[in-house]
């Protein structure tokens, strides 16, 4: 695996075996993924997956990480809202 810092943001380039067609799963270059862009991504790696043109171990490592992230995002989205309520709250008393 190589990194390369590109426009502040680190791009990852898989090495590939030669044979394997490179993962095309975003339209375009992303740097924040949102909730939106990651059901996205998945609906397009379940139809490359059941076309057959992504492995199941690169299907597999896609979803878990997407899964991480999501994951991720609802836990911040949790806080934040909970932080915010909190505030109404003291500010109230």
């Amino acid at each position: 695996m190589m990194r390369k810092n590109t426009n502040s943001f680190q791009v990852i380039e898989l090495k590939r075996d030669g044979e394997t067609p490179p993962i095309k799963i975003f339209n375009r270059e992303i740097r924040y993924l949102k909730a939106k862009d990651v059901r996205r991504a998945m609906s397009k790696l379940i139809s490359e997956y059941c076309k057959g043109s992504i492995a199941s171990e690169e299907a597999k490592t896609l979803t878990h990480m997407f899964s991480t992230y999501i994951q991720i995002l609802s836990a911040t989205s949790f806080e934040e809202r909970l932080e915010t309520l909190e505030g109404e709250s003291h500010a109230k008393q």
